[in-house]
């Protein structure tokens, strides 16, 4: 079994990010064409180039599918990105770093499964993203990545 490493709390502010949104009807389903979402988000704005940071983000919804958005932060954006916006909410977060983009589906299973409960902490009804160092031109991630969950205590009774 591999260790997992241990996340970190972070407090941000707002990040507002400009983008795409895809919907997908499963993990499977999502995991086959998230890839493809980011190659053409990179497509259409090629003079991003590897100087942003990227964030793929999922909004909470209660219809059962998975919401991805493809993006960068508007601060980092040059007015060349013409897209939808999303802000990632202000607050505390659980951060881990993940070295090898294989091990991202893992370790998000082993965060909310394991760690999560754990944490004296729930997840908040916001957005969790990843950050990615780099998006290739296939639309995979390069490097490290980063697993930022929102965050809330837990309700003392």
């Amino acid at each position: 079994m591999a260790e997992h490493p241990i996340p970190v709390f972070c407090t941000i502010e707002n990040i507002r990010l400009i983008g795409t949104m895809a919907i997908y009807d499963s993990q499977a389903d999502a995991l086959e064409r998230i890839p493809q979402q980011w190659s053409e988000f990179r497509k259409h704005h090629p003079a991003l180039g590897d100087s942003c940071i990227f964030r793929g983000a999922s909004p909470c919804t209660g219809d059962g599918r998975i919401h991805y958005f493809a993006g960068v932060a508007q601060e980092d954006w040059d007015g060349s990105a013409d897209g939808e916006p999303l802000t990632l909410e202000a607050g505390e977060y659980g951060v881990v770093q993940v070295e090898d983009a294989a091990l991202l589906r893992d370790t998000w299973n082993w965060l909310l499964r394991n760690w999560l409960p754990s944490s004296g902490r729930r997840e908040k009804k916001a957005p969790e993203f990843e950050t990615y160092a780099v998006i290739s031109e296939t639309g995979l991630p390069v490097g490290p990545v980063e697993i930022w969950i929102p965050l809330e205590p837990v309700a003392r009774k």
